[in-house]
């Protein structure tokens, strides 16, 4: 049996979460890009130029800088820079196999977290929390799993399927890791992307319907007993207040609207994890580098919304009542300039010159995830979409290729250039 190449590319982003495994997630795709061609390496030192330009700028105004949440949000968002910059995926690497194997890969590690908690005799959402359902990636995994889900979920959708158990056997399983997992915000933003789908297979329309009666009653429930004293206190919703905090450092700060505050400063990863809000609700083993500090920006304008609710960490516990999102956090830490050229760079890649709902599911969900949590450093949600490129990059070949054939069979064919003819006397 031959074993498909993009097999431990899953294999080790299907790690459990440890410090050790991190270092596999940022090394993966490294090897998912082939370095040697000019778009990768050019557009590589662009965006290490601009960057490193970023940080410059913010030490010369004075601004404390960690270089080791710098050099570490490099390494956590490279592979959705990658994807939004279009570099040259590597030959070894196909978008496909790798979504549906980590998909199998991910399942499988879910059923086993189940299994600690009494599964099958005992079922998630009736005896314990359906958070455990994380594909053994521990606090949190919840989330990575609804992610991980719904790339497979699109992609199966988007190639011809027979009515049949195996050629539906990458959709049911994709969704069931899009579905079981309590990320409601992540069912939301996958659900509105995958309505693209409607157009072109009412059978979607019928099947989202059905988990919508299953689903829906549930999510309602959740916003009832969603804790608001973030809303009540500040006078607007997290995800939309993350945009006033933004607005707040530009008017402070004015040339982090041109360069950002810095990546891994404000409210990325490195930035949570070195912020004083851990000091009272932190239920993760923190990262402990040389170097690694929480910066005067994060300081400044997000702790303070944070440590307000340090005695009711509900208030700021769940995704739906955190300050910040993917969008806010590319305005802040890149400044306007580079968001939008990243922004406008992943339409053209995905929506425009997709040419298919696959990347214009993986485009709508990248800007609604983004809006409610911040996935743009998270490893998996940005291999995922580099595995989203490359299908649609070999889905344009093979669709080119076919014209050509057909051009051929058909006997069509384009005027090649012709000699010109001697001027007449």
């Amino acid at each position: 049996m031959r074993i498909p190449k993009s097999a431990p590319f899953a294999l080790v982003m299907a790690l459990p979460r440890t410090a050790p495994s991190y270092a596999g997630y940022v090394a993966t795709p490294i090897f998912m890009i082939n370095w040697l061609a000019k778009r990768s390496y050019t557009r590589m030192i662009f965006l290490l130029g601009f960057l490193a330009v970023g940080a410059v700028v913010n030490i010369a105004m004075g601004l404390s800088f960690s270089f080791t949440s710098w050099a570490l949000e490099l390494a956590l968002f490279l592979p959705f820079m990658a994807a939004v910059l279009g570099f040259v995926p590597s030959r070894h690497f196909n978008g496909r196999s790798f979504i549906k194997i980590l998909n199998v890969l991910v399942l499988i590690t879910s059923l086993i977290s189940l299994t600690q908690h009494g599964f099958p005799f005992r079922l998630p959402y009736i005896h314990f929390l359906p958070d455990f359902y994380n594909g053994g990636y521990g606090n949190g995994g919840a989330k990575i799993v609804t992610v991980i889900g719904f790339f497979g979920v699109a992609e199966a959708l988007s190639r011809k399927r027979a009515l049949n158990v195996r050629d539906n056997a990458t959709l049911i399983i994709s969704g069931l890791n899009f579905l079981m997992p309590n990320f409601i915000l992540g069912i939301v933003a996958g659900a509105a992307a995958l309505v693209i789908f409607v157009r072109k297979n009412r059978a979607v329309m019928f099947a989202g319907a059905a988990v919508a009666m299953v689903v829906v009653p549930y999510l309602q429930y959740r916003a009832e007993v969603k804790n608001d004293a973030f809303q009540e206190y500040y006078g607007a919703n997290p995800k939309l207040y993350a945009f006033v905090a933004v607005g707040k450092l530009y008017l402070d700060e004015p040339h982090t609207a041109l360069v950002g505050a810095g990546a891994g400063q404000f409210s990325s990863q490195p930035a949570i994890w070195t912020s004083p809000i851990n000091r009272y609700v932190s239920t993760h083993n923190l990262p402990k580098l040389p170097g690694m500090f929480s910066a005067d920006v994060h300081e400044q304008h997000v702790a303070p919304m944070l440590v307000r609710f340090k005695n009711n960490k509900y208030a700021i516990e769940s995704s739906a009542n955190k300050p910040y999102s993917g969008i806010s956090q590319l305005f802040a830490e890149l400044g306007i300039p580079l968001t939008v050229l990243l922004l406008y760079s992943a339409y053209l890649l995905f929506w425009r010159s997709g040419q298919g709902d696959f990347g214009r599911a993986a485009f709508l969900f990248l800007i609604a995830i983004n809006l409610l949590d911040p996935q743009i450093d998270s490893p998996w949600f940005g291999v995922m979409m580099f595995a989203t490129l490359q299908a649609i990059m070999a889905d344009r070949r093979v669709r080119a290729a076919r014209v050509d054939e057909a051009n051929r069979e058909s006997g069509v064919f384009l005027p090649g250039p012709q000699a010109a003819r001697p001027a007449r006397a």
